[in-house]
């Protein structure tokens, strides 16, 4: 795809709804970020996990870019009853920004135990693509899911436009860096019945002994050098109010 196609597909994309801060952190000093360290990103129904030492620059293009592509996809599809052709429209935007996919999954799987949780699924979901970096995710996403339980303004953006008491779905990525200097994501999307939490799936812990989930995930890097030329556009699409939908935790190590 030319740059000249990208930039009208960027224009051609809804541009994001003003979001207020949530009053219990509009007086919160945002977290200094040490990059050195596992931390992460919480939005709606989203938690990207980036491990250590990730250029901040890096960060902001995920977070940019999946903020982005997720609106311009739930804009066309109902996430909660055409899932499918709502993560189609959003792997396949994400690549015309200049993501490139490497590997993917798409599987219903069924796990046999009882007590699981939401950072727990998300693990197990994702093994065949995280590998050995798997111990390590786990131990990131588990401390993840304990700060936003444990923070009222947290929850309220994870669960800003969740159905909480039915089914959930939820994106939990976990980030690296390449060696070449490039953002690699793990992006997935899980969907499952949390009915057993009335609070949903931030609280939600598995009583039976198997629990069904439908998951869909790709690990992907970003080319820089694509999307250097729509970089500014993307920052423009998405205004400064909208990023209010975003909030940094530090220090998960």
């Amino acid at each position: 795809m030319h740059l000249e196609q990208r930039l009208e597909l960027i224009d051609s994309l809804p541009s994001l709804p003003a979001v207020k801060t949530p009053a219990i952190r509009s007086l919160a000093a945002q977290p200094t970020i040490d990059l050195s360290k596992p931390n992460a990103t919480i939005g709606e129904e989203m938690m990207n996990l980036f491990m250590a030492d990730i250029a901040e620059q890096n960060r902001k293009d995920v977070n940019n870019c999946k903020q982005l592509v997720q609106n311009a996809a739930t804009k066309r599809y109902d996430p909660k009853k055409e899932l499918h052709q709502w993560y189609k429209v959003y792997t396949e935007t994400m690549e015309k920004l200049g993501w490139i996919i490497q590997a993917s999954q798409i599987k219903q799987q069924t796990i046999k135990r009882s007590g699981l949780t939401m950072d727990v699924v998300a693990v197990l979901a994702l093994q065949g693509l995280v590998g050995a970096n798997a111990p390590k995710l786990a131990e990131v996403a588990a401390k993840a899911v304990g700060v936003v339980k444990n923070d009222d303004g947290l929850i309220d953006i994870y669960n800003r436009k969740a159905d909480v008491g039915s089914d959930a779905k939820f994106d939990m990525s976990p980030i690296w860096q390449t060696k070449e200097g490039y953002p690699m994501m793990i992006l997935n999307c899980n969907s499952l019945d949390v009915s057993e939490s009335s609070r949903g799936i931030l609280f939600w812990k598995s009583t039976s002994q198997q629990t069904k989930i439908q998951t869909a995930a790709q690990a992907m890097y970003l080319n820089l050098d694509v999307y250097a030329g729509i970089r500014q556009l993307v920052l423009q699409k998405i205004g400064d109010t909208a990023r209010n939908a975003l909030a940094d935790i530090p220090d998960l190590d």
